[in-house]
């Protein structure tokens, strides 16, 4: 539900649900964005009032919902826009970000400022290694609506692709600012110091994600990588097996459940679990590890299996 608001003045939404009007006046080439003032709820739903695709007149636009799902920004309605965006949308889940690209390109001609058009293009060029049209694509969404705190995630997760660390947490941190609930900023920061093997300095931001919700797949998930470098194997597998996956969560768990079982000589596992990965060419876990490494682990398990 939106609320009746004064001139000048942005109206408060409840945390689970925020709303954005944006009223598009073709006739004078302005569009004008009422941005929101309270952070978005961990499911991230936000809603907007959403302009036609092309040169529609502003009596079509219509208010649909925009959502996240699987960090990709899908529509409700039947807008052009919409459907258009929803095609890259379900192409990008397929790991089809080339043609998704193409897609999202050709309709951000007549909706340039439509969010969900620059956010997914963002995505589609990190995953096509495209990282400099990337920061592109997320820096415009973020001028479009900076409050969403997920934006602000990819653009670190950009820098942290480039080696720059340091810069990457600092965006982490700006997405926490804008909305504390975003409990991925934790996982990621501990990411970048479980990669420098500073464990501990993980574990406290894995710990920090799961005091918010001590159910959070991916603070487990943390809590699992530290066992296994510690090579604490059933530690880990116990962990992850207390992991929701009914949600989102990280695809890497089916990398460490693998190798857990495969140290454990538990190969069965190990192959089950190698097979679940490749199931998700399209994460971002295959950004950095080959498909043909996993895929080669997954064989020496299955000749492992039949001796």
């Amino acid at each position: 539900m939106v609320f009746p608001m004064k001139k000048n003045r942005p109206p408060i939404y409840p945390v689970r649900a925020l709303a954005i009007s944006i009223t598009v006046l073709f006739l004078c080439s302005v569009l004008v964005m009422i941005s929101p003032v309270t952070a978005f709820a961990a499911e991230d739903r936000l809603f907007e009032l959403m302009e036609q695709a092309g040169r529609e007149s502003a009596e079509q636009v219509a208010k649909e919902e925009i959502f996240s799902r699987n960090n990709i920004l899908y529509c409700t309605g039947t807008s052009q826009a919409a459907v258009a965006n929803n095609r890259a949308a379900e192409l990008m889940e397929k790991g089809d970000y080339a043609k998704a690209a193409e897609i999202l390109e050709s309709a951000l001609g007549r909706s340039a400022l439509f969010l969900p058009f620059r956010y997914n293009l963002g995505l589609c060029r990190i995953h096509l290694d495209e990282l400099p049209v990337a920061l592109i694509h997320l820096g415009k969404a973020v001028q479009l609506l900076p409050e969403y705190s997920r934006t602000w995630l990819n653009i670190g997760f950009i820098h942290e692709r480039m080696g720059r660390d340091d810069l990457a947490m600092q965006y982490y941190k700006s997405a926490l600012h804008r909305n504390p609930r975003e409990l991925e900023a934790y996982i990621l920061t501990g990411n970048i110091y479980f990669k420098r093997n500073q464990l501990e300095m993980a574990a406290r931001h894995y710990d920090r994600s799961l005091r918010e919700n001590p159910r959070y797949p991916n603070g487990l998930l943390g809590r699992a990588k530290i066992h296994f470098e510690r090579e604490e194997y059933l530690k880990a597998i116990v962990q992850i097996k207390s992991i929701d996956t009914s949600g989102e969560y990280d695809k890497a768990l089916h990398y460490y459940f693998a190798e857990s079982a495969y140290r454990l000589r538990d190969y069965q596992t190990a192959f089950d679990q190698y097979g679940e990965l490749l199931k998700h060419r399209g994460d971002r876990f295959f950004l950095t590890n080959s498909t043909f490494v996993i895929q080669h682990k997954m064989e020496l398990a299955r000749r492992f299996i039949e001796r």
